[in-house]
């Protein structure tokens, strides 16, 4: 099934298991024993050949980052640093809008060697920052769009906590984004953001990365400054997670054009503040949204919801990424590929 394609360019015109290759011949991000706190601390503890073919140990992480543009002048950066605490190992895996791997160009920044796959590992030593420059898909002089899963592994837990990689879309010199990762076990049902959407000057656009296993339709609703509902669409069927990919799908669009022709309303939106309410059900997933103001653009503060019938909802988004055992990708994904 193929994705409903937002376009970067237009969207932003429009708004102004495995260890896969992670190398072991490094700074060492990893331990001899696997007397580790990963487990205590609500990580889950890896395991892996190492130098010599020795078992090794980790404590792991992961998330993703829901939506990356590339190529046709757009840049995507992926920034990471190491903590003081330890060194750790990155690993970085490109996926299209359907959750299919995707190769993409890549560098260490300006001037750099550029390589092309689909996966980018390394490890960093102590205080050692690292920039993923993602090009454009190989062999394509236009943009692609798609998603980055995110795995990180560490020596202890307290140093894979205080890791947090940073996406950042540039398009020349005029657009600068960043955008957060979505933690695994940080996924839920329901979300909301508050925004303006004229249909001019401010709008709002929407990502919704699926969490779940199966494809899903997920409802937006927009709800005017009374509270008032003035607004339903549907998504397209997004594909969920499937072993034999290693990704699930994504999909994004202008909040006004969700659903079927002529969108989310046959009416402007109202002026002034609008709430927009994801709701997937029964079938989690992560969301972004941007707010745009003539050539200014901003991720808004994306919340958990809650919909009719909920009878239970995650903790603070701190506590929710300390449970990563919690959430779908409970131990790393079985993605092809063995350590070196």
């Amino acid at each position: 099934m193929r994705m409903k394609t937002l376009h970067f360019v237009a969207w932003m015109a429009l708004c102004a298991g495995a260890l896969y290759g992670q190398p072991t011949n490094g700074p060492v991000y990893w331990s001899t024993s696997s007397a580790l706190d990963c487990n205590a601390n609500g990580l889950q503890e890896v395991s892996f050949p190492g130098p010599g073919g020795a078992t090794v140990y980790s404590c792991y992480l992961s998330g993703t980052f829901v939506w990356f543009a590339a190529g046709g002048g757009y840049t995507t950066a992926i920034r990471v640093a190491a903590p003081a605490s330890a060194p750790v190992g990155i690993d970085y895996k490109f996926y299209d809008l359907s959750g299919n791997a995707l190769n993409v160009d890549t560098n260490f920044g300006p001037g750099s060697t550029i390589t092309s796959g689909n996966d980018v590992n390394f490890a960093l030593s102590q205080n050692q920052p690292k920039e993923v420059d993602m090009l454009g898909a190989t062999g394509s002089t236009g943009l692609t769009d798609g998603s980055v899963f995110v795995q990180i592994y560490c020596p202890d837990s307290i140093t894979c906590y205080s890791i947090l990689p940073q996406l950042i879309y540039s398009a020349g010199t005029f657009i600068s984004l960043s955008v957060p990762l979505a933690f695994d076990g940080a996924e839920w049902t329901q979300w909301s953001a508050q925004g303006i959407d004229d249909g001019a000057g401010q709008r709002i656009s929407l990502v919704i990365y699926n969490q779940g296993s199966v494809a899903t339709i997920y409802t937006v609703r927009v709800y005017d400054s009374t509270g008032k509902l003035v607004g339903t669409g549907t998504t397209p069927a997004i594909n969920g997670f499937s072993s034999s990919t290693g990704e699930a799908g994504t999909y994004g669009a202008l909040l006004s054009t969700v659903g079927n022709s002529p969108g989310i309303v046959t009416t402007p939106l109202p002026s002034g503040i609008l709430k927009v309410f994801v709701d997937g059900g029964s079938n989690k997933s992560s969301v972004l949204m941007l707010q745009s103001r003539g050539s200014a653009i901003a991720p808004l503060q994306v919340s958990y919801d809650t919909g009719a019938n909920i009878t239970a909802i995650q903790g603070p988004t701190p506590a929710a990424r300390r449970n990563v055992g919690s959430s779908v990708w409970a131990t790393p994904r079985q993605i092809p590929g063995s350590p070196k």
